[in-house]
Formats: structure tokens, C-alpha cells, sequence
């Protein structure tokens, strides 16, 4: 199901011509990823597809389905405390009651903003600020969820943990983000739509890369290698052997080293 689609779409504002001859569909389930320079229109188009901006040409058909939007920067007049605020996002989005304390006591824990749920939002610093919009958007459970360079400001490990939050969503909801760091097209983009100077001049579907994992094992006879499930290995040292193996395949690997009493060093991700 498309839940948007524009037809020869443009955007003026103030006399600018912030996009033109916008035409693609979106359908329900993607994970896209909006890229170009700055000021190329990457938020223009991320507002158009969620209906901020209405078009000023052309034609756009939306659905109508629970959309939630994450501004690069966090409105600076906010005056309520954290949690009074997400309090109330959270009701307007129809969440109610003590499942919706515990979302947001959650989500605080998960980004480490705990200790500022009691502050006031303009006193919170500008990565404090994010986490509260990026926790807002997620208590609505959206059906499309639009992110304006989500990773900025964010310390790893908050964006690491948002990472793990919109990959964990994966199923009916639609994910359209801009964004300028390989990672989170990597780990989350199936669609990678370019835009410059307004216009849309690329749009490719992303091959996803398979996970390999590294496992470093000490293995007292080098004949014992024959057999087993990995795609290549090399030998470190005489008895220690560096092995690499698709990601399902992993489990499966480290049965037959520890059934051979093979001692496991190391297990990673191939980066």
C-alpha cells in the first residue's frame, strides 16, 4: 500500500524554490533514507512527504495514518519539565495512565536522561533536548515515523540506542529519514533517495549487506579445521585460527568448536 504519492510536486516558500518535479510513492514498510548537501531540500522533502508543507504545485495523495516527526532541533520555548511534557505528548497521542509512566520511565533509562525528567526543557542541554523528541515520536508508536538528522547532537551510546529502537520496529511502520552518516543508512535504510538543488536525481533500492562474524578460537590440531561451517579462516598463530562466518551460521559454528573442546578467545561483528 502507497501511504504517499506525489506527481510533479514543488514547494515555494518566500519567494524560494525549495523543490520541484517531486514525483515517487512511499509505501507502507520502508525504511528510506534522504541524503544531499546542505541546504539541497532534504528537510523540505521530509516535511512535504508528512504534510508540513503542502505543495505549491503538482499533485500529493497521503494516507491518513499516526505520523510523528523529529525536527533536527528541539523547539527552544518549551517550558514544561521533561516528564510533564512527554506526559502530555504521550496523552494527546491517546497513551494514558501508568503504562504510559512506565514508557517513558523506560525510554529515559534506555537514552540515560533519567536524572532530567524533573528539569525544565529549556534548561536541558541541546543532545538532552533530542532524546526528548526522539522519546515523544516513540511513545506515539507512529505508523510513519520522519526523522531530520536524527543522529545530531547524540552521544554514541544514545545512538547507538536509537539504532537499536527503529531497528526493533521493523514490520508495517514507515521509517523516512535525512541524515549524513553512512551507519544509519547502513543498519537501516532499504532506499536511498538523493536530492539536490530541490530535485530528486537518484533513487536506489539498498543491497543488504550479509552480517559476518569473526570468531578467534585455540585449536590444538589444524586438521580439525576441515569441515566446518565457515566461509574463510587464517591462522594467527600455530594453534590459533581466525575464522569468519555468516551471521546464522554462527551458532551453528560455535557448537562444533565447543563440542571439540575448541577455547573460544573472541566472538565480534565484521565491521
Amino acid at each position: 500500500m502507497n501511504i504517499f504519492e506525489a506527481n510533479v510536486a514543488g514547494k515555494q516558500m518566500n519567494g524560494n524554490l525549495l523543490l520541484q518535479d517531486i514525483s515517487i510513492s512511499v509505501k507502507q514498510g520502508e525504511r528510506i533514507a534522504i541524503i544531499g548537501h546542505n541546504g539541497s531540500g532534504k528537510s523540505s522533502l521530509l516535511k512535504l512527504i508528512g504534510g508540513i508543507f503542502e505543495q505549491s504545485s503538482g499533485e500529493i495523495k497521503r494516507a491518513n495514518i499516526k505520523t510523528a516527526y523529529v525536527p533536527e532541533h528541539f523547539p527552544e520555548n518549551i517550558c514544561f519539565k521533561m516528564q510533564e511534557y512527554l506526559l502530555l505528548m504521550g496523552k494527546m497521542s491517546g497513551s494514558q495512565g501508568d503504562e504510559l509512566s512506565k514508557q517513558i520511565t523506560a525510554y529515559a533509562k534506555s537514552f540515560e536522561i533519567e536524572e532530567f525528567l524533573h528539569t525544565p526543557l529549556k534548561n536541558c542541554s541541546k543532545g538532552t533536548k533530542q532524546k526528548a523528541g526522539i522519546i515523544q515520536a516513540l511513545l506515539m508508536d507512529p505508523e510513519l515515523l520522519l526523522l531530520d538528522e536524527p543522529l545530531t547532537g547524540l552521544d554514541e551510546q544514545a545512538q547507538l540506542e536509537l539504532l537499536n529502537q527503529l531497528e526493533s520496529k521493523r514490520g508495517n511502520n514507515t521509517i523516512i529519514f535525512t541524515v549524513h552518516e553512512s551507519m544509519l543508512i547502513d543498519r537501516l535504510a532499504d532506499r536511498v533517495l538523493m536530492i539536490k538543488n530541490g530535485r530528486i536525481v537518484d533513487d536506489s533500492v539498498m543491497t543488504k549487506k550479509e552480517k559476518i562474524m569473526v570468531i578467534k578460537a585455540v585449536i590444538s590440531n589444524q586438521i580439525q579445521v576441515s569441515g566446518l561451517p565457515c566461509i574463510s579462516f587464517e591462522w594467527i598463530e600455530e594453534n590459533i585460527i581466525e575464522m569468519m562466518v555468516l551471521a546464522e551460521e554462527s551458532n551453528k559454528l560455535l557448537k562444533k568448536l565447543l563440542e571439540q573442546d575448541f577455547l573460544i578467545l573472541e566472538l565480534r561483528e565484521k565491521r
